[in-house]
């Protein structure tokens, strides 16, 4: 018998070409799953760190009867302090030893290098301070870290006042040298926000410093992520489409200060509220109601939000 010779048959060109072409159409299908998945996990994550600032919050006004100031101000011949919320709360989320290394009697302001006792706080990052859906930045000045989350101080402009209550401006609950009580929330605690998100920009742009008065406290003037640009001090003031801003004061003295609440997030921003709960606030919300929300005791009729 004769034998019979197999040839064994490879892909052809075209038989190769669809096989990758079906590949990359089920990539193309696959890809923006896992891209939005991984999304609402860090959406998660942030509306998390935002209770967890707000748990802190609580417990430190249940040992020190009141909430932190926004930021300490004060002037006795050239001794400043200006220090904020979040330098008041680190031992109530979990970051005791950097308290405890922090020289509060030096200058916040005046650091620029280790050889500054402040420098010991201002240049670490704090996880739960960041949404992991923004970018990751640089050292501002190479001695100020930045986070996500900013403290309510009103509708604005903020300046560089000694007392909590500036003629003709609204109050949030954290302003210059402020200390809220629970009982000042004569709207109700429900319809205050104390925390919003705030966008981190590349380079030397103050905005989300966590140690320092300017970039730690936010204001109601603009609906959140606003294309309007925010007032900022000239030279820390970075521009990017995302967070436009415009330097209109050139020092901690002339401080006229409006920084819209920001995120990433598609469609509005999470905002932590006087009771602790997590709301993600639209950005189509009515400027009425948003600034309804920055107020203790406007006793405006805020509607649904």
């Amino acid at each position: 018998m004769r034998g019979h010779r197999h040839r064994s048959r490879g892909f052809t060109l075209i038989e190769l070409l669809v096989v990758i072409a079906i590949i990359a159409i089920l990539v193309a299908l696959l890809l923006p799953a896992v891209q939005q998945a991984r999304e609402a996990a860090r959406r998660t994550q942030c509306k998390n760190n935002l209770k967890q600032l707000g748990i802190a919050l609580h417990n430190y006004h249940d040992s020190h009867k009141a909430m932190p100031p926004g930021a300490i101000q004060w002037f006795s011949g050239n001794a400043q302090n200006e220090a904020t919320w979040v330098s008041m709360i680190l031992p109530y989320i979990d970051q005791a030893p950097l308290y405890n290394r922090a020289n509060f009697s030096s200058c916040f302001g005046c650091t620029s290098g280790p050889g500054n006792p402040s420098y010991e706080i201002t240049t670490v990052a704090i996880p739960g301070m960041t949404c992991p859906s923004d970018v990751e930045v640089e050292l501002a000045l190479n001695a100020y870290r930045r986070g996500n989350y900013a403290a309510n101080s009103g509708v604005g402009p903020l300046h560089s006042v000694e007392t909590p209550k500036e003629a003709g401006r609204v109050n949030g609950p954290f302003t210059m040298n402020s200390k809220t009580r629970m009982s000042d929330f004569l709207d109700g605690t429900s319809n205050t926000i104390l925390v919003s998100e705030l966008l981190k920009v590349p380079g030397n742009d103050f905005r989300g410093v966590m140690h320092y008065p300017e970039g730690s406290l936010y204001q109601h003037d603009q609906t959140p992520n606003s294309p309007v640009a925010d007032l900022f001090r000239t030279g820390l003031c970075v521009s990017i489409t995302r967070a436009p801003c415009t330097g209109v004061y050139t020092a901690y003295n002339n401080r006229n200060i409006v920084l819209a609440a920001r995120s990433v997030h598609t469609g509005g921003v999470h905002s932590l509220l006087g009771d602790g709960t997590v709301r993600f606030i639209s950005q189509n919300l009515n400027a009425t109601i948003w600034q309804g929300l920055a107020s203790m005791d406007g006793g405006e009729p805020l509607g649904e939000f």
